[in-house]
């Protein structure tokens, strides 16, 4: 097929061989449940305010009058697409309970275009209010007339979600947005004043620093000498969307603490422990799939920076030329972040830092896992370096960091900290440190590999600092004596040299880093210790251990690789034979046939089922494994139904070695529903004849799944239906009593990890 959508879970491993997809559309909805209909608004600069707004014929204008709407539960809100708007939009209203409301564009053509121009503080704002989805949206808010050296920047913000009241705000998604050019003050937390600019100031405390940028969730108080009662929101994602040039934050999250001036201090956003009762942080936070640059603002400072959160997921991001740290977490509980390319941070704005990976203060049970890290100034920053806050707990491991200029992993940790590293690969070429900092707390590296060009980079070595059984390039002079297990010796990679493909606004692309994986016969391959926990996977999705023991560094040796792939176009059409291409097809009384739908030179395989026909298989279309397929696997295919049946048709189901279905994804009677766990949910619906991508995520290890269908995730995370060490079989097909007939087409099977796992 052809077409250039973006899908937002880009393979590592399928990076190798993009899928092209047809737009589809597809209206999502939560598991058995459908959202309460509402009245749909539509908005154009060719409308009129007088309107009823109710249809594309009779529109609105303007945002004042859009402003001025308190909207119910369930409604939409569409700007049409190619029209802009200067000012703020603000619609008034809360959605409820699987009936958000929702706003969203119309038409061909661009996506509107909402411009703040320096004239408001959010070009998009929310302010007290829950349930709402924002999709679809052109947002800026750059004063027009902004200068080099600052002096026009103010507390501007893309789009703003805040709130006072007190209360729970629930369910933002922001979806599919561009947010761009925000010229948003810098302001930091300490510092010293004498480095105080136009834009550019420090010593400002908790509350009153690092609020602008992109896309910000910011709570407050409406009395700072009465604070009341903490305002949290619950259910935050962003996703499939881009931040580009936005200064000071890409995405930000900050809870209130009430440190500014004559505030009373409440401590809601800070811990001063790690059970601190005062703490009250927002919750289940994901951000997903986003392209972040700040390639052409010289006052971009963070890509995402997540603080007062409790239990946030942070993957599949490109973060592209960032200022200070490209993720940074603090003051922050049970936050993983994973399967991210970061590249280019730098120095902005008189920070110090210029990491791509920051667990900072006041943070615990972090896991940083599955990042590809090049280019960067520094890998990866250790920071609980507040000696007024003595805890934390990171875990690092299965990621590669090449090309950092100035540290690898660099540490501050205090007294009570204890970080855990292990089997990541840092390969470098000539920066001067390796593991640098001062250290009070308790870090341990095992299994890592270390590869300079450097003969003698900078390992710190103190009493807290705990190496065992790390891999040293045998031209280190430095590694540390305290590695009693340490392993020497070339690494055999399977291609050091690697300059690109690199993650652009089309996706990560970190199967680049399996370059870095080892070759047969290193000495590095089996030689790792056994660490309990690890999670089972490596950085490409492969089981650990491939052989008789764990590799060092974060890649089993090899490589990912495409199982399986077919697009139909080089068959003939007609009746598909069984064992062409390595298809098993079953067509008992009905049709399994290569047909020139969309075209005579874009196949596919079509499924027709009229009457009882095949037994238990069906109509079936299928890929067996004979070795069934283990660690993380992913299932790529464009499904359609173009008949008017409302039969039940697998697309696809999986099977395990023992022929049960284990992972099950079935369009019938107009609902997309699949299994999680043994419950069906519906978690979608389907129009005739649209094509859908549907992509399958499957961890064989830890026995989970993500769904992503038309380039969203509709399941993350989700349990099988029963036990699978290995998938045996995947098939497209209906049996029984069910009749109707499908398309299927570009079907890929490759071992390798997607960024959702």
């Amino acid at each position: 097929m052809t077409g250039n959508r973006r899908l937002v879970s880009q393979a590592t491993a399928a990076a190798l061989c993009a899928l092209a997809v047809v737009l589809a559309s597809i209206v999502l909805i939560p598991a058995q449940r459908a959202f309460a209909a509402g009245t749909t608004y539509y908005v154009s600069a060719g409308g009129n305010d007088s309107n009823a707004g109710t249809s594309t014929s009779v529109p609105w204008r303007s945002l004042s009058k859009v402003n001025a709407k308190t909207f119910q539960p369930g409604d939409t809100i569409r700007f049409e697409a190619g029209d802009s708007w200067a000012g703020q939009l603000w619609p008034k209203g809360s959605g409820s309970d699987g009936a958000p409301i929702t706003i969203d564009s119309y038409g061909s053509g661009t996506k509107p275009k909402i411009a703040g121009q320096g004239t408001v503080g959010d070009a998009v704002r929310l302010y007290n209010q829950e349930y709402w989805e924002i999709r679809n949206l052109d947002v800026s808010n750059a004063v027009p007339t902004g200068t080099t050296d600052g002096s026009k920047l103010g507390d501007f913000r893309g789009i703003g979600v805040h709130g006072d009241n007190g209360q729970t705000l629930h369910h933002f998604v922001i979806d599919s947005v561009d947010v761009h050019d925000v010229t948003g003050e810098v302001k930091w937390v300490g510092g010293s004043s004498t480095g105080n600019k136009p834009g550019i100031t420090f010593v400002q405390g908790w509350d009153r620093s690092k609020n602008t940028g992109g896309i910000a969730f910011l709570t407050g108080v409406q009395d700072i000498t009465a604070p009341g009662a903490p305002t949290l929101l619950d259910g935050i994602t962003v996703q499939n969307s881009t931040i580009k040039n936005t200064s000071f934050n890409g995405i930000v999250t900050k809870q209130y603490a009430g440190d500014a001036p004559g505030a009373v201090y409440t401590g809601w956003g800070k811990r001063e422990t790690a059970s601190d009762s005062k703490w009250k942080p927002y919750t289940n936070v994901t951000f997903r799939g986003n392209y972040i640059t700040q390639a052409n603002t010289p006052f971009g400072c963070n890509g995402i920076y997540i603080t007062g959160v409790k239990g946030a997921l942070v993957e599949g991001n490109v973060i592209d030329r960032v200022g200070v740290s490209g993720v940074e977490t603090n003051m922050a509980d049970s936050v993983t972040v994973q399967h991210n390319e970061i590249m280019g941070t730098h120095l902005s704005s008189g920070g110090a830092d210029q990491n791509a990976l920051d667990p900072d203060i006041g943070t615990t049970n972090q896991l940083f896992q599955y990042n590809y890290l090049h280019d960067n100034g520094d890998g990866i920053l250790l920071c609980a370096c507040n000696s007024a806050v003595k805890f934390g707990s990171v875990v690092i491991r299965y990621n590669v960091i090449t090309g950092s200029k100035r540290w690898n992993i660099h540490m501050s940790q205090q007294t009570g900290s204890v970080a855990h590293v292990y089997n990541n690969t840092f390969a470098n070429t000539d920066s001067p440190t390796m593991v640098s900092g001062g250290v009070g707390g308790k870090v341990t590296f095992t299994d890592n590999l270390f590869i300079s060009g450097n003969a003698a980079p900078e390992f710190r070595q103190q009493s807290s600092i705990v190496y065992n059984n790390n891999g040293y390039s045998s031209n280190l002079t430095t590694r540390p004596s305290s590695d009693v297990n340490a392993v020497v010796g070339a690494p055999q990679f399977v291609n050091a040299g690697v300059t690109g493909p690199y993650g652009d606004e089309n996706g990560t692309r970190l199967a680049t880093a399996a370059n870095f994986a080892l070759q047969s016969g290193s000495v590095f391959a089996d030689s790792g210790a056994t660490i309990t926990g690890n999670g089972g996977l490596d950085y490409s999705g492969a089981t650990v251990p491939i052989g008789n023991g764990p590799e060092i560094g974060a890649l089993e040796r090899g490589a990912p690789n495409i199982a399986f792939t077919d697009t139909f176009d080089g068959l003939a059409t007609g009746a598909l034979a069984n064992g062409t291409n390595g298809w098993r097809v079953i067509s008992t009384n009905n049709d399994v046939s290569v047909v020139g739908t969309p075209s005579a030179t874009d196949k596919s395989a079509r499924l027709t089922r009229t009457i009882e026909g095949g037994g238990t298989d069906g109509t079936n279309l299928a890929r067996l494994f004979s070795t069934p397929l283990q660690g993380v696997v992913t299932i790529d295919a464009q499904v359609m139904r173009n008949d008017t049946q409302a039969g039940w048709f697998g697309l696809p189901y999986l099977y395990n070695a023992s022929g049960a279905p284990v992972v099950s994804v079935a369009f019938a009677r107009g609902e997309i529903h699949a299994y999680e766990g043994t419950t069906d949910r519906v978690i979608g619906t389907y129009t005739t004849g649209k094509w859908y991508p549907v992509k399958l995520t499957v961890d064989t290890v830890n026995q989970r799944f993500d769904l992503d269908i038309d380039g969203r995730r509709v399941l993350n995370d989700a349990a099988f239906r029963t036990s699978m060490p290995g998938i045996a079989k995947v098939a497209w097909y209906s049996n029984g009593g069910e009749r109707g007939a499908v398309h299927v087409d570009d079907v890929r099977i490759s071992r390798g990890t997607e960024f959702g796992q």
